[in-house]
């Protein structure tokens, strides 16, 4: 989904709606964000005609939307009814997305286990090109969108989110900053870092990468083994998005940036005040 503006918007209903989707909406217009990422992290619970009226109501307030799937996909659990539930919800989400004007599905992959990196690539790829096999049509232009992963047992490195896009039909990367400033132990936090993180996506994924560029950034606490929890943006925790932010301005890139930080409205808001505070 190729868009001709810089997004701004927060994983989750404002707490103020209290579940009322229409206030939902309303919110959205009054603060002036643009794009929304539905929680879908318990699984996707909305029946259709709910998700009928959110499709209507993001489209009226011209709202892109993506969906965040369930927490708990394994796509290579030691365990073939995990896998094959797992590979489910992933199909379930397609269906739902043209009901929801949904975009982008966002998912974990799963972790490593007792495989070593390899096999868990192997596995995962088969299982979302499954997925894409059999529920690619329904999204109608959906697109899966793995996201790079917070703890280091998990998979979701850099490379392992590239190959998977390199490699199987239907995947757009989500570059999640904060749990890559915490896979890289606060490294990647200055210009030269994230530059660099940009450049590489881009180089092995050109086009693919630059008209579907979806962010999540928030604040975020670490220990040696990778994210531990997720923070406010823009306070006394990492990682600095004003690099960032000032990148995506010089180079002329567009992405869509969703903010999961513990209010994630107001972090959206705080990230949309950085980047229209730039000149040009």
């Amino acid at each position: 989904m190729s868009d001709d503006k810089v997004r701004f918007g927060p994983a989750g209903y404002p707490a103020k709606a209290k579940g009322n989707v229409k206030k939902v909406f309303q919110i959205f217009t009054e603060v002036g964000v643009d794009a929304f990422e539905y929680a879908a992290v318990y699984g996707l619970r909305a029946g259709k005609e709910r998700a009928m009226l959110i499709g209507d109501l993001a489209r009226e307030a011209n709202i892109s939307m993506s969906l965040h799937a369930a927490y708990y996909i394994s796509l290579a659990s030691e365990t073939a009814r995990i896998r094959k539930a797992s590979k489910q919800r992933l199909v379930k989400a397609l269906k739902f997305a043209p009901l929801m004007n949904v975009k982008r599905i966002v998912f974990h992959a799963g972790t490593h286990g007792k495989r070593t990196r390899e096999e868990t690539h192997s596995i995962i790829r088969d299982a979302l090109k499954d997925v894409w096999e059999m529920g690619g049509d329904f999204g109608k232009g959906a697109l899966l969108a793995p996201e790079i992963a917070g703890k280091l047992s998990a998979y979701g490195s850099e490379e392992q989110i590239v190959r998977l896009c390199q490699e199987v039909e239907g995947c757009i990367p989500t570059i999640d900053w904060a749990h890559l400033y915490a896979r890289s132990q606060g490294k990647v936090n200055d210009k030269e870092s994230y530059l660099k993180v940009l450049t590489y996506f881009e180089k092995e994924l050109g086009d693919l990468f630059v008209d579907n560029m979806h962010f999540h950034v928030s604040g975020i606490t670490f220990t040696d083994k990778g994210e531990a929890a997720h923070r406010p943006l823009g306070q006394d925790w990492g990682p600095d998005i004003f690099p960032l932010v000032e990148i995506v301005k010089e180079c002329g890139y567009k992405p869509t940036f969703i903010s999961e930080s513990t209010n994630p409205l107001e972090g959206a808001l705080y990230t949309k005040f950085l980047y229209e505070g730039l000149e040009g």
